[in-house]
């Protein structure tokens, strides 16, 4: 069992509700807080105010020294923030044309393959006789296969 399933509640100390308000240590009796000391020198600095939500919506968080000394790395830090979300938004763009390129040339493909079947099958020899007979343009066909020359090999080389 551990402590936290103890169903019985922590009651105070009773020394302390007897002894009254008065044996309560006061605020000046209490130790320094760390972050109020240097521990280099050893002396009390006075405690470092943040900025407030006032100085941020009036302005005036901006004549801060500390704002204004690192005003050159806050302009950096955006610059290359602008740069990321304008390399974001040209890479998006350039995406978006390779893929409407990508479609084009799927469909110029399938136009090249259906002019080329298309060139085929006009040019055969049986349809270019076909459409001369269809136009009447005389045509003598040559029954006799083309002759192959014979070469001198002394003349190959």
């Amino acid at each position: 069992m551990t402590p936290y399933d103890d169903p019985t509640p922590l009651a105070p100390d009773p020394a302390l509700l007897a002894a009254g308000p008065e044996t309560v240590p006061a605020a000046e009796a209490l130790p320094p807080d760390w972050r109020d000391e240097d521990p280099a020198s050893g002396d009390e600095r006075p405690r470092r105010r943040g900025a407030s939500v006032g100085e941020f919506f009036t302005g005036s968080i901006l004549s801060r020294e500390e704002f204004t000394r690192r005003l050159p790395v806050l302009v950096f830090v955006v610059m290359l923030m602008l740069l990321y979300i304008a390399n974001g938004f040209r890479m998006q763009q350039k995406h978006a044309r390779i893929e409407k390129l990508g479609d084009e040339l799927q469909v110029l493909k399938t136009t090249a393959v259906t002019t080329t079947a298309v060139r085929m099958t006009r040019t055969r020899q049986s349809e270019i006789v076909g459409l001369l007979r269809q136009y009447n343009i005389p045509l003598i066909l040559d029954e006799q296969p083309p002759l192959i020359l014979e070469t001198p090999a002394s003349l190959e080389r």
